[in-house]
């Protein structure tokens, strides 16, 4: 019985071939692969390529006898098709591949195949192909402001660094937002848009989209990541027009979606289908521009019209915190920050975070460890020295903490780091202690500190991260923390980059 289309890939040890008709029970021959097809394949890996350009490639080919009957072959799959059979896209039939690169951008299989043109069977070599159409993705983003306009410079892991990235990569170019910097926020799946043609209708709905989420204090634009098109302006980004004073913006890793636009939140519930814009949380309320983002899907908030901590549900009305030994309704008190601890990207960020608050009738302020566990569970924790008390302390007076226009709480930690100019200050909440706040590192004259994040990736790094600002433009300084909970770093930076405008937010994307 002959066989036809028998494959044998690169690693492949053995072949089956069927030696009988089908009445002939067991009668099978194993044999070494290169054996039945003496050929190897070699020279060709993983890669990656612009949209548009050329991709040469000229594997090395050894085949020990009858050359003459050997034919070559290339083609690409998708490496997601959504459960629809993959469509199969042929390149050429030589042995050297140069074709142009015209699909869209995205993961693909390229393979190349050598086929016995007598036997008809073949091995093939299989690699990932990336198709990019931007060199922005994994690496540090500093979003900026120049002349009211707001941007934000890339830095690639190798060190490179991408200017003006708005005004120069965009697609249109100069796609700058007005007004001062506030927030970039990365998607990194299940954003959904719509495109609409010059008559208003509707012609596809995009899923499954990785997009930039930018923010000024005067607008918001949203970005495909992959090609860095325009996805919306602000007038798209919500249901009802409003106006846009965007103040905060955050992604959990469960693809929900939050934005406090002039003291009011508005979510995307992410696992259910929508068209990407935002719905706004209805009632008497004014929230704190600063937010907590659980990883695993729902937000915490602080109105201050009614001092009340709210636990947001994505796809529901907002509640208040339960019950227990501060009440977190009708506080006497009110917030002067909301610390998240960072993870990478964001939506790593941990559960953590600390309150910096204040007396409504006394010069007083106080500082709460936050556990929020994406409920509406009581979330002001248990001191770690004293299980019996609450962690809500009093800050010593005449602490430069509590006011400091930058703040930063750690990873993990019993601390906080804080600016003053170009001085960067560590406050330890820790009992006890006789001087609970002291210097950690000076910066140059004339830089200003702007931002900073303790950025913590396990088995990897644990940088403190820090923007500065000077009449020379922005820098960024990374140092590595020594250890988890301590608050010590080592005072050279691990590496620093430089450029113009006002840095204001540092995001890095893996």
């Amino acid at each position: 019985m002959k066989v036809k289309n028998i494959f044998i890939t690169s690693g492949l040890l053995t072949v089956l071939f069927l030696a009988s008709c089908v009445t002939d029970y067991g009668n099978y021959e194993y044999r070494d692969a290169e054996a039945v097809l003496p050929v190897s394949i070699s020279g060709i890996k993983d890669t990656s390529i612009m949209k548009g350009e050329y991709l040469v490639l000229e594997p090395e080919v050894t085949i020990k006898e009858n050359q003459e009957n050997y034919t070559y072959s290339w083609y690409v799959m998708p490496v997601n098709y959504a459960g629809a059979l993959p469509e199969k896209t042929v390149w050429g039939n030589t042995k050297k591949l140069n074709q142009q690169v015209t699909l869209a951008v995205g993961n693909y299989y390229l393979n190349f195949a050598v086929r016995d043109s007598v036997r008809d069977i073949y091995v093939r070599k299989e690699v990932i192909l990336n198709i990019k159409a931007t060199e922005v993705g994994a690496g540090w983003f500093v979003l900026k402001d120049i002349d009211n306009e707001t941007d934000f410079d890339y830095i690639k892991n190798d060190g490179t660094l991408y200017p003006d990235v708005l005004l120069t990569l965009a697609d249109p170019a100069g796609s700058r937002l007005k007004g001062n910097a506030v927030k970039i926020e990365y998607q990194p799946t299940r954003y959904y848009h719509q495109l609409i043609d010059e008559n208003g209708k509707v012609t596809q709905t995009l899923s499954n989209q990785s997009v930039y989420h930018i923010l000024s204090d005067e607008d918001i634009k949203v970005f495909n990541s992959k090609e860095l098109n325009l996805f919306k302006n602000q007038q798209d980004v919500f249901y009802t027009p409003t106006v846009c004073r965007p103040q905060n913006i955050g992604y959990s890793f469960s693809a929900n979606l939050f934005l406090i636009n002039d003291g009011k939140i508005s979510a995307i519930y992410g696992m259910m289908t929508n068209i990407g814009k935002l719905t706004i949380k209805t009632g008497f309320y004014t929230f704190h521009p600063d937010m907590m983002v659980h990883r695993s899907g729902n937000a915490m908030g602080f109105d201050m019209d009614n001092h009340t901590f709210y636990h947001v549900d994505a796809y529901s009305d907002m509640v208040t915190f339960r019950t227990g030994a501060i009440p977190t309704t009708n506080m006497d008190a009110t917030l002067i920050n909301l610390l998240s601890a960072s993870g990478v990207s964001q939506y790593g960020a941990t559960t953590r975070g600390l309150a910096v608050m204040k007396s409504l009738d006394k010069d007083e302020y106080y500082l709460a460890t936050l556990n929020y566990n994406n409920s509406n569970a009581y979330p002001i924790a248990v001191s770690e020295s004293d299980p019996t008390r609450v962690a809500f302390d009093t800050i010593p007076a005449g602490s430069k903490f509590p006011n400091a226009s930058v703040k930063a709480a750690p990873f993990t930690g019993n601390f906080a780091y804080f600016a003053d100019g170009n001085k960067l200050s560590v406050y330890r909440n820790a009992p006890g202690l006789d001087a609970k706040e002291s210097l950690m590192k000076e910066f140059p004259a004339g830089e200003t500190i702007s931002y900073m994040t303790n950025l913590y990736k396990a088995n990897s790094f644990n940088y403190l991260a820090i923007l500065t600002n000077s009449s020379n433009g922005w820098k960024m300084y990374a140092f590595n923390v020594l250890g988890l909970g301590n608050p010590e770093f080592e005072t050279t930076p691990a590496f620093t980059y430089q450029g113009t405008g006002n840095a204001r937010f540092l995001m890095y994307r893996e």
